[in-house]
């Protein structure tokens, strides 16, 4: 099985701090869900803006489709990687229509880009308002919209990108119960139905076995175990790496496992 991501000992340091990420090395084969958890402060953001070039590492390298990633143009890497941050800082008064579609600039040339013209396919457009059921906040200045909402628009904007490969940031941070699951329901059957390969921080040990083919548990900056879900979660390093006692279950229709804190 081909390898859509490799990181070959990659390592990075916080400025003005001791702290270190790595020596890294891993690989996600493509078509496959890796889900990256861990406590707060692991790494597991930092390892996500690395591999997306967001960070230079200090040693290493992140190879995506067998390409270097530092090797490629801003425009080549957005070919390849889309990634839905935590949240998006914005000051300009976009709707989420045009937040939707700035994700297919990449798609133009630079003649096209200094003459403002956008890259719009009105169809990919519609399907992926209404995927993400964002259809109805078209209009709507992305800076007036809820956590929820913005997140939605966030997840249209990658995937109208039609990479390869999607990061997702802690993805269901702000969302209710409903939205949560139907915004990985979203991503799986796109994984299913495209062969779409995704790395995704998380924090819900409850779920995230019902969508990820694979669990990466970070702690202090190290890659400290890999594995299946039930491989990762029934570890005994676990409990000592999240300083908590964790019940054991099985998820009532999957029999998937699942982690709670009783």
């Amino acid at each position: 099985m081909s390898a859509m991501l490799s990181l070959k000992e990659l390592s990075y340091t916080w400025s003005k701090t001791t702290r270190t990420l790595g020596p890294l090395s891993a690989m996600i084969p493509k078509g496959q869900w890796v889900a990256l958890i861990g406590p707060n402060g692991s790494g597991k953001s930092t390892l996500l803006r690395l591999i997306a070039a967001f960070l230079k590492a200090d040693q290493g390298e992140v190879l995506v489709s067998e390409k270097a990633v530092a090797n490629m143009t801003s425009t080549e890497r957005a070919r390849h990687i889309a990634f839905v941050p935590q949240s998006l800082d914005t000051h300009f008064d976009l709707t989420v229509g045009e937040v939707v579609e700035l994700g297919r600039i990449h798609r133009l040339s630079w003649k096209d880009r200094l003459g403002f013209r956008t890259a719009s396919d009105p169809k990919r457009t519609e399907g992926i308002l209404q995927d993400t059921k964002t259809s109805d906040l078209r209009d709507r200045l992305f800076t007036t919209l809820s956590g929820g909402e913005a997140r939605r628009t966030l997840l249209a904007a990658a995937l109208i990108q039609e990479t390869p490969l999607l990061l997702l940031d802690e993805p269901t941070a702000h969302l209710d119960p409903g939205h949560a699951l139907k915004f990985l329901d979203l991503v799986k059957e796109k994984v299913e139905q495209e062969n779409l390969t995704v790395l995704m921080a998380y924090h819900d040990l409850t779920t995230v076995s019902l969508y990820a083919n694979a669990l990466w548990v970070m702690d202090k900056g190290q890659l400290v175990l890999t594995g299946t879900p039930a491989e990762v979660l029934h570890h005994p390093l676990i409990p000592q790496i999240y300083d908590a006692q964790l019940l054991e279950l099985d998820h009532p229709r999957t029999h998937q496992p699942m982690l709670i804190f009783p």
